[in-house]
């Protein structure tokens, strides 16, 4: 089968129509997710109709039914961040369609698997980026707990992924939010954030990296006091 990327209407009509036809099959739902991707890339007002059409709840559908599927995984997620570049309501639709546990969940079985955890890891810190309702998901203890393995666990098999590193820090600053997140966080992220900067306090470290994982640091510091 063949999916559109044509933009307007029959564009997102053929892709979401495909998604809803072959939910199961996960050719076909990496087909679609990456061209919800590309459709939304620069438009403003694909992100806005794809959101009206349901194309957020396909998209948390087709990572729910491949979840072993690694490349419907990276297309879902890829497809996530720019459905939701510069649209708060998507973003907190996205919340309220079981979109952050599912992107957890995608973090936590893919973790040594540097492409599919970037683009996850990405497109949690995108949703969480000044958006409270999904601040407010992801701050409990037992998330943060699943989002810090995954990072512990990609800093052994995804070494080299920096990106993924500076993610992760970026989503421990958005989620640090009150005192009572900073001592979650103090007391299960500390390691965490020092082991960082020491990785990256070489020549060939990412400079990136270090100023995320002190700012992360400083904020807890700040909230706890």
């Amino acid at each position: 089968a063949v999916v559109s990327t044509q933009s307007g209407h029959y564009g997102r009509g053929a892709i979401l129509k495909a998604l809803d036809t072959f939910a199961t099959d996960s050719t076909i739902q990496e087909a679609g997710c990456i061209a919800l991707h590309n459709l939304c890339a620069k438009s403003a007002d694909n992100r806005k109709l794809a959101a009206k059409e349901d194309a957020i709840q396909r998209v948390i559908r087709a990572m729910k039914e491949c979840s072993g599927s690694a490349s419907v995984q990276e297309a879902a997620c890829k497809a996530i961040i720019n459905l939701t570049a510069k649209n708060m309501p998507n973003k907190v639709l996205l919340g309220e369609q079981d979109g952050i546990n599912v992107l957890l969940k995608t973090i936590q079985r893919y973790s040594n698997n540097a492409v599919v955890m970037e683009a996850a890891v990405t497109a949690l810190r995108n949703v969480c980026n000044k958006c409270i309702n999904n601040i407010n998901i992801i701050k409990v203890q037992t998330r943060l707990g699943v989002l810090l393995a995954a990072l512990e666990n990609s800093l052994q098999h995804c070494a080299q992924n920096a990106a993924i590193q500076k993610a992760g820090c970026d989503i421990i600053s958005y989620a640090c939010v009150d005192k009572e997140t900073a001592d979650i966080l103090d007391s299960s992220y500390t390691t965490y954030l020092q082991n960082l900067q020491r990785k990256h306090g070489s020549a060939e470290g990412d400079t990136k990296v270090i100023d995320a994982a002190k700012r992360a640091q400083n904020k807890i510091k700040s909230l706890r006091h």
